[in-house]
């Protein structure tokens, strides 16, 4: 007789679905915490964050291709996470550090590019244990045509490498639009050198655990960010900003050649956060608002980032930004997109220096005047 624990058994019962949705349940607790003081907007809003994490599972997990066979996926549409960058278009591929790849693409006209080994499971918080090798754009050999070939793998190999650990589970593609009017993304594909023959068909026995990797991957993400977003309290006021240590930003996965500082802000209806700087000599820059959940602000039908392309600057050379509930009627107004408190954060990409953002809350009608 099969044992309670046979997967086959939990398939031909659907006790394998029972399990995933009596899981997914616990991923609600987030909702409950208090430590952020979440209104129902925000509890309403975390909702649909935690259904779209349940999507971002599902592609991870159950519809995982195998780390023989893997392609590069992007984010289900809507799913947002870790204060995710308006600007950039987000692509990963699941691979086994036993095996090496090769990555091939064309350049296309896209800002800025860079490839990361990683390894980012959510669903285990422990596993957390940040990037390996990456390779950026101007480091790449390409062809006249624009191409490219990359080999992924731990053994260090002659033209572009990407070095993977033994722990390395992803390769995250990183593209940043600074106009996504103009600029062309990278093609790309990823083979695995290390297996040949077709993909195998589904092995029934593998589901039961694919759907509760899923869920793991929710329950992860939700509480993860949640305990990321109250550290942004803990290390600096309201309305101002926290400059992590380089070492945190990698164990995260963060691109080396970017430094991000971070805040948590919060306003009445009638103030303004005013934040003024003179932004160093990079490649771009930009500065977002996101809720408490760690995702971006709708960005699709309000203005709420603003980057080195579109800021309009002073005579000076620095940049003033007003985030308001109203528009002021002045230059670089990020909207709250009905939102009281959030959190924000401003990236400095290949910059000759890392300058913090000077901040200071006034009434709105003071600026109008």
């Amino acid at each position: 007789m099969a044992s309670s624990d046979d997967p086959i058994r939990k398939v031909e019962t659907a006790e394998a679905w029972t399990e995933f949705c009596d899981l997914l349940k616990k991923a609600g607790d987030v909702l409950l915490r208090e430590e952020l003081e979440p209104t129902a907007f925000d509890r309403g809003e975390g909702l649909l964050y935690l259904s779209r994490l349940v999507r971002a599972g599902l592609l991870s997990f159950a519809e995982a291709t195998g780390a023989e066979h893997p392609v590069f996926r992007t984010m289900p549409e809507m799913v947002k996470m870790g204060l995710d960058n308006p600007d950039n278009f987000y692509r990963s591929a699941s691979v086994d550090p036993q095996n090496d790849y090769r990555l091939r693409g064309k350049r296309g006209s896209i800002h800025y590019l860079s490839f990361a080994a990683q390894n980012q499971n959510f669903a285990a918080k422990s596993k957390i244990t940040g990037g390996a090798g990456h390779l950026e754009d101007s480091e790449l050999e390409l062809g006249p045509d624009g191409g490219f070939e990359i080999i992924a793998s731990q053994k260090e190999h002659p033209g572009n490498w990407l070095r993977m650990n033994p722990d390395t589970r992803q390769i995250l593609v990183r593209q940043t639009f600074l106009d996504r009017r103009s600029e062309q993304p990278v093609e790309l594909e990823i083979e695995c050198l290390s297996h040949d023959g077709a993909k195998p068909p589904l092995d029934p026995a593998r589901v039961p655990g694919q759907l509760l990797g899923s869920a793991m991957y929710a329950i992860g993400c939700a509480q993860w960010f949640y305990d990321w977003v109250i550290g942004y309290r803990q290390q600096a006021p309201s309305n101002e900003f926290h400059l992590p240590p380089m070492e945190k930003h990698i164990q995260m996965g963060g691109d080396p050649n970017i430094r991000m500082w971070l805040g948590f802000w919060e306003l009445a209806p009638d103030e303004a956060l005013v934040i003024e700087v003179v932004p160093p000599r990079c490649d771009y820059w930009n500065l977002q608002l996101g809720n408490i959940w760690a995702e971006s602000l709708d960005y699709h039908f309000h203005r709420t980032h603003v980057n080195s392309g579109q800021a309009v600057l002073e005579d000076d050379g620095s940049v003033r930004i007003v985030v308001a509930h109203e528009d002021p009627g002045l230059p670089n107004w990020l909207e709250t997109a009905g939102h009281h408190h959030g959190i924000m954060g401003v990236r400095w990409v290949r910059a000759d220096e890392h300058p913090q953002p000077a901040t200071r809350v006034v009434k709105l009608a003071d600026l109008r005047a």
